[in-house]
């Protein structure tokens, strides 16, 4: 376990940036279903995220191509439960932007419970490449 002073935030390396978590939620993944299928739990859970991706420009949803090929192939195997959504900052901005501000990064995944979302956050960030996914936020918005 990672102590922690309250006014400490977890840091993340996103390829040469530097990064700190503002919020990391877990939810499950299957609340809600009565009944379905793996194959038709991934088609719906398919279909919000790439809504989720098109009202969000700087998520980044891990594995997604496996996803999309797994809903396409009929893959009759469980996603695992816990769908983790991760929200990340950093001072790092574009050499071409002026005012003052930070950029951010939203990150999403699937894990089991067992898994330590830290751990797995960590792992899925450190080869991405912020500047081409973060978006830039200026003072005041």
């Amino acid at each position: 376990m990672i102590q922690m002073r309250h006014d400490e935030l977890r840091s993340f390396q996103v390829g040469p940036v530097p990064a700190e978590l503002r919020a990391l939620t877990i939810s499950d993944d299957r609340e809600g279903m009565l009944e379905g299928t793996p194959h038709l739990h991934r088609r719906f859970r398919l279909m919000g995220i790439e809504k989720e991706l098109a009202a969000t420009p700087h998520l980044y949803v891990h594995d997604l191509g496996k996803l999309r090929a797994d809903a396409e192939g009929r893959v009759e195997e469980w996603l695992p439960r816990e769908a983790v959504h991760a929200r990340l900052t950093s001072w790092w901005k574009p050499e071409d932007i002026a005012e003052f501000g930070h950029t951010e990064l939203s990150v999403m995944w699937f894990q089991t419970a067992t898994e330590d979302p830290f751990a797995h956050l960590a792992t899925i960030v450190r080869p991405l490449d912020w500047a081409s996914l973060a978006r830039f936020v200026p003072f005041g918005d």
